[in-house]
C-alpha cells in the first residue's frame, strides 16, 4: 500500500480527476468525496464527482453537491480517477461501463475499509483509520492547505458518521482531534449534529418503527435482524437511504452480539438483496460480509446480493448464527 505524501504528489501530476464514492452513498463517501472536490479546487485541479445515483435526501444539505454529475454528464473527459471510500471495485458498479472505458487512465484510491485488495494503481488504505475523512484531513495537512470554506461541513458529516457521531468502538485520539480542528475551523456542530443524525422524515421515521416492530432475535437474542422488504418500503413512501441507521440500534440492543438489516434493493434490472452487519465484540462481520460478495470492517460491513430478499435472508441468518459459535 502506498502512502499520504505518494497520494499528494500523485495529485498534483494529475489533470481533470474524476472522483468516485461508493454505490449506496453514506456520509462518509459523500462527505469525503465533496471534500476532495474542494481540496483539488485549491490546488488548481479541474476535477468532478461521478455517481449514477441520487444523493441521499438526508445529505441535501451538504454544500458542493452541484459538483456531482452522472457518467454521460460529466463536464469534462476524464484524464484520472479518483476512488473514495471504495473498498473493492465493485463498489462502483452502478458506472461500470464508465468505469471499464476509463482503464487506460491512471486510478487512485483512498480507502479505509480491511478488505480493500488495493485495485488500483496508487492505493492508500488504512484499515487503522476510523473514517476515509480522517484520511482526507491527513491528506489536507500533507499539502498543507487551510481547513476552510466548506471542508469544516463536509468533513465532520463524513467522520462523525462512521464513528457514529464519535462514540462507537472506532473512535480514536485523531478522530477526537479532527472534531476539535473543525470546530476552531468554524462548525457549527449544534446545526450539522441535528441535520446528520437526529432530522428525520416522516417517511424514513414510518420505516424505523415498523422495521423494528418487525425484528426478530434468534440465538438466545445474540443476533437482531430486521427484514426490510419492498413492500415495507411501499407502505412506508420510503426509499433504501431511508434505512440508514437502522442496524445500528438493533445492535445497542442488551444482549444482542449482532445487528443485521436485510434490505430489498432494484438494481441492474433485477431484484437485489442489501445486507449490513454490526457486531458487539469479538465477532468478526467481515468475514460473514466476505464470505457473501461483501466486506467492510470487523464489527460493521455488509455485502449487495443479486438475489431477492426471499433467497439471502435465511443463508444470511445462518452464516451469521455460524459466526457466532465460532
Amino acid at each position: 500500500m502506498h502512502k499520504i505524501s505518494d497520494l499528494a504528489r500523485w495529485l498534483k501530476q494529475q489533470d481533470d480527476i474524476v472522483i468516485l464514492p461508493h454505490i449506496g452513498m453514506d456520509g462518509d463517501s459523500l462527505g469525503s468525496a465533496l471534500a476532495m472536490k474542494t481540496i483539488l479546487d485549491s490546488l488548481g485541479k479541474r476535477s468532478a464527482i461521478c455517481c449514477a445515483e441520487d444523493v441521499p435526501a438526508m445529505y441535501a444539505f451538504l454544500p458542493g453537491l452541484e459538483h456531482i454529475h452522472e457518467p454521460g454528464d460529466l463536464p469534462f473527459p476524464a484524464g484520472a480517477l479518483l476512488f473514495v471510500d471504495v473498498a473493492d471495485r465493485a463498489r462502483v458498479r452502478d458506472r461500470k461501463d464508465w468505469v471499464d472505458s476509463s482503464e487506460a487512465l491512471d486510478w487512485a484510491v483512498l480507502d479505509h475499509h480491511e478488505t480493500n485488495p488495493g485495485f488500483c494503481d496508487l492505493n492508500v488504505v488504512d484499515s487503522q483509520a476510523p473514517a476515509t475523512g480522517v484520511l482526507v484531513m491527513r491528506l489536507l495537512d500533507e499539502l498543507d492547505l487551510p481547513l476552510s470554506g466548506s471542508l469544516p461541513v463536509t468533513l465532520y458529516v463524513a467522520i462523525a458518521t462512521d464513528t457514529g457521531n464519535f462514540s462507537f468502538d472506532n473512535t480514536t485520539r485523531e478522530s477526537i482531534s479532527c472534531l476539535g480542528r473543525l470546530l476552531d475551523a468554524g462548525l457549527d456542530i449544534g446545526t450539522y449534529s441535528r441535520l446528520t443524525f437526529r432530522l428525520r422524515s416522516l417517511p424514513r421515521m414510518k420505516l424505523l418503527g415498523m422495521a423494528l416492530q418487525g425484528m426478530q432475535l434468534y440465538a438466545g437474542g445474540k443476533l437482531a435482524v430486521c427484514e426490510i422488504s419492498k413492500e415495507l418500503f411501499e407502505a412506508c413512501g420510503a426509499t433504501p437511504p431511508d434505512t440508514e441507521g437502522i442496524v445500528n440500534m438493533l445492535s445497542d440492543i442488551e444482549g444482542v452480539q449482532v445487528g443485521m438489516t436485510v434490505e430489498y434493493r432494484f438494481r441492474d434490472g433485477m431484484d437485489s438483496t442489501k445486507i449490513s452487519m454490526r457486531s458487539v465484540g469479538d465477532v468478526d462481520v467481515a468475514a460473514v460480509a466476505k464470505a457473501m460478495g461483501g466486506g467492510g470492517h470487523k464489527n460493521a460491513a455488509g455485502a449487495d446480493i443479486k438475489e431477492p430478499t426471499g433467497v439471502v435472508f435465511p443463508q444470511a441468518i445462518d452464516r451469521v448464527l455460524r459466526a457466532l459459535k465460532t
